[in-house]
């Protein structure tokens, strides 16, 4: 409908003191005594003036006796008015050189100076001026999208780049279940972090799994999004295998099985137990079977569920049980150290790969800017000078790296320096050192997974890696305030010099058996009398609870403790049990002297064992 199809009521009143005019920039200047210091006359800000004006402007006329300072170079000589409601727009149309704004010429205050000043406390006091939350203005522009406006229009009108108009019309279009789920959570969202939730738009429990992690957990939302892909990432790949490995199986006519039955034998244990034993020729079986343990979906542990029909004859056994009450009286054993637990080494290696990936969209935005922070300069002469490993092995080739182009390489590095200031040139001289240590900590090779982790090959150490975080959180955070990087917590572990204990708070790291939780009941214990020398005790033994799988093959113990000489801590041995050809590996391994310098020591004492020890009683009954 066009504005002169409207009718106007009869009964509208025509305001006599006020007057709407197009004014000249000359004849327009700041009201003295205007109170604001900084216009903030963003680039953004000035760009959304150029294609329409907003809102009006309100002016005064100057009284006729006002003399100003012939020595104020910011005073208009030529003004007529006094800009009192507007002065942001007002210098923004200064700035980018647009004339005659829409002005409302107020007659009321030309000699009411003290309403003036009133004027603009409540003009601009918050408790009377609420800004649209981030919620509302993405809404708004959505609206205005299926309203017809084009995304360029909007661009213009608004003064936002491409990205966040992008950016607000997907957080707009949010559903209002997720958009409820959002506003619930404590937490100052950004327009471009709710874009990443649509994604994840009406799926509750995609939503209530983000909640958690940022409200009661503490993340931001970017790294708890990325969490979540990685996780559905991982579990598709392994559906994925399995489904494929049971069909390899079915194909073959293998059965699968939930679990190893009891009694049944790997067919690689079965091939070192009984000579002569082909596992490729044991197809036509009737006792062939496969199962999969949980933490490798897509490779089929193949077993034999009659070993007895290929020759094998199970060892004969005691209770172990009888070996720990000969030999606790003599003292404990020390616990093993098994590192962290295979929940949390999944756990990390997945928080790591999703920390790199939210960590390289930040430093892409930050590596953007036209000045460095002063921190920058030193970094870089300090890494120029000391030279990390990292540095030094990647930093020659840094520039035809992926990870460089990700993070904002020029692809023409002489132009990129012909308008580069001294400040984007600082930044300049970062990038390639991101890129290097970015490149190691997440990319060079299938080991990158393990730079979190001390003591296991990683292309960057962990003393690299918390070099390059450290700069970013305690040298960089205090200069950026709001726009500073917020770490992980396996990176903020890196940083603090503690071990990862997982995302969720209260998290332990450590555990004693090969799964997270002992079981709360355990089958009998028992070990071939053959499987323990003389001098040692049961304790010395790896057990593994029948049935159960065993421990995930990552992560092995950095270091091997061994037992206290003549102690057992029963509680361990009551814990496990072990399979008869567990127990006869074990036989075998513990039968072979060792190969150390005292082997001829060891070998004299299992032959002629101490008549003291009571554990020796045990082995000779």
């Amino acid at each position: 409908m066009s504005a002169s199809a409207v009718e106007l009521p009869d009964d509208l009143e025509m305001p006599e003191d006020y007057r709407l005019a197009r004014i000249q920039l000359k004849y327009l200047d700041h009201f003295p005594g205007n109170v604001r210091q900084d216009l903030h006359l963003t680039t953004e800000y000035c760009a959304s003036l150029k294609e329409e004006q907003q809102v009006v402007i309100t002016v005064v006329p100057i009284p006729a006796d006002y003399k100003p300072d012939p020595d104020n170079p910011d005073v208009n000589p030529e003004a007529r008015f006094w800009v009192i409601k507007g002065n942001r727009r007002f210098g923004g149309f200064r700035k980018i050189g647009r004339d005659k704004p829409l002005c409302l010429i107020d007659l009321t205050k030309a000699d009411k100076q003290a309403l003036i000043y009133i004027d603009q406390v409540v003009e601009n006091d918050e408790d009377y001026r609420r800004p649209l939350t981030v919620f509302e203005k993405n809404q708004a522009l959505a609206l205005a999208f299926d309203a017809g406006a084009s995304r360029t229009e909007i661009r213009r009108r608004t003064g936002r780049s491409r990205k966040e108009i992008s950016d607000a019309l997907a957080a707009g279009g949010l559903s209002e279940q997720t958009r409820k789920t959002a506003q619930t959570m404590d937490y100052a969202w950004t327009t471009e972090e709710l874009a990443l939730l649509t994604e994840f738009d009406g799926d509750e429990d995609a939503t209530a799994r983000i909640q958690i992690m940022v409200d009661q957990w503490g993340h931001n939302p970017a790294y708890a999004i990325q969490v979540l892909r990685e996780e559905r990432a991982e579990a598709a790949a392994q559906a994925k295998a399995y489904a494929e490995a049971c069909a390899a199986l079915e194909l073959a006519g293998i059965p699968v099985t939930e679990h190893q039955p009891a009694g049944a034998m790997l067919l690689h244990v079965l091939a070192r137990e009984v000579d002569g034993f082909d596992p490729e020729a044991h197809h036509d079986c009737p006792g062939r079977g496969a199962f999969f343990y949980s933490w490798r979906p897509g490779e089929a542990e193949l077993y034999c569920s009659t070993p007895g029909e290929h020759g094998y004859a199970p060892p004969s056994a005691q209770p172990l049980s009888s070996l720990s009450s000969t030999s606790a009286a003599a003292g404990t054993v020390r616990p093993r150290d098994d590192g962290p637990s295979r929940r949390i080494v999944v756990e990390g290696n997945r928080a790591w790969k999703a920390a790199g990936t939210v960590r390289q969209a930040w430093l892409t935005a930050f590596l953007a800017r036209k000045s460095a922070p002063k921190c920058v300069h030193r970094f870089v002469t300090r890494m120029l000078n000391t030279m990390p490993a990292a540095l030094c092995d990647e930093l020659g080739h840094a520039k035809n790296s992926t990870t460089y182009r990700k993070l904002g390489g020029p692809m023409d590095l002489d132009a990129a320096l012909a308008t580069a200031t001294p400040g984007r040139m600082a930044m300049l001289q970062l990038l390639p050192i991101a890129a290097a240590f970015e490149y190691r900590m997440t990319a060079a090779s299938e080991e990158c997974k393990n730079t979190w982790r001390e003591g296991r090959y990683s292309p960057c150490s962990v003393a690299d890696a918390t070099v390059w975080l450290r700069f970013l959180v305690q040298e960089l955070g205090p200069e950026l305030g709001d726009k500073a990087y917020d770490p992980a917590p396996i990176e903020r572990s890196l940083i603090d010099g503690v071990p990862y204990r997982g995302d969720a708070p209260g998290q332990d790291s450590i555990v004693t058996g090969p799964e997270d939780e002992a079981p709360d009941t355990v089958p009998a214990v028992t070990v071939p009398a053959d499987a323990v020398r003389a001098g040692e005790s049961g304790a010395d033994i790896p057990v593994v609870v029948s049935g159960q799988e065993p421990p995930e093959p990552e992560p092995k113990p950095e270091t091997e403790i061994e037992a206290e000489p003549d102690g057992v801590d029963p509680e361990a041995l009551d814990r496990a049990a072990i399979t008869a050809e567990e127990a006869t590996i074990l036989a075998e391994v513990l039968a072979e002297p060792p190969a150390d310098a005292d082997a001829g020591t060891d070998a004299e004492e299992a032959a002629h064992p101490d008549p003291t020890d009571p554990a020796a009683d045990a082995i000779a009954a």
